[in-house]
């Protein structure tokens, strides 16, 4: 689990690059770039952004689910919006229709079919997807807002 190595492709790492690398290292977690989509609510972007994330225990080969949001927000409102079909690297949160889940966070990690309970909400940066990988069950996480895909 640890980083023994670490090997720069290119001759010469830019500033920037070094200082990119030296905030991953030293992140107590690791931080996924998440690229918005345009119809994100407010308590959306709460659940995304501001919380911390942490993947349950029950892992499974559809989702990575990170539930606390649904416990944090639970008064909030999630109306239904972007319900079309989830892909790997989606952003979901269970919206109003969902019950008891609704407020759950949640990363697609296979294509599923949407059945309208389920807000996409934004997509993990195409470069980051290796990441969800190294991601285990019971491990924390963090979302960070990008608009790169």
């Amino acid at each position: 689990g640890d980083i023994d190595d670490i090997t720069i492709a290119n001759a010469y790492a830019s500033e920037a690059e070094l200082k990119q690398m030296a905030e991953a290292f030293h992140a107590p977690m690791p931080e996924l770039k998440v690229v918005p989509r345009p119809t994100m609510t407010e308590n959306e972007r709460k659940c995304v952004f501001e919380a911390m994330h942490s993947y349950r225990g029950d892992r499974s080969e559809y989702m990575l689910r990170s539930t606390m949001t649904r416990v944090i927000y639970k008064d909030l409102d999630f109306p239904p919006h972007d319900t079309d079909t989830i892909k790997p690297g989606d952003v979901i949160i269970d919206n109003d229709g969902y019950g008891q889940y609704k407020g759950e966070t949640q990363i697609a990690l296979k294509e599923m079919k949407n059945d309208g309970r389920v807000n996409v909400v934004g997509r993990i940066s195409e470069d980051e997807m290796f990441l969800l990988d190294f991601i285990k069950p019971w491990s924390s996480f963090k979302f960070i807002e990008s608009d790169e895909l």
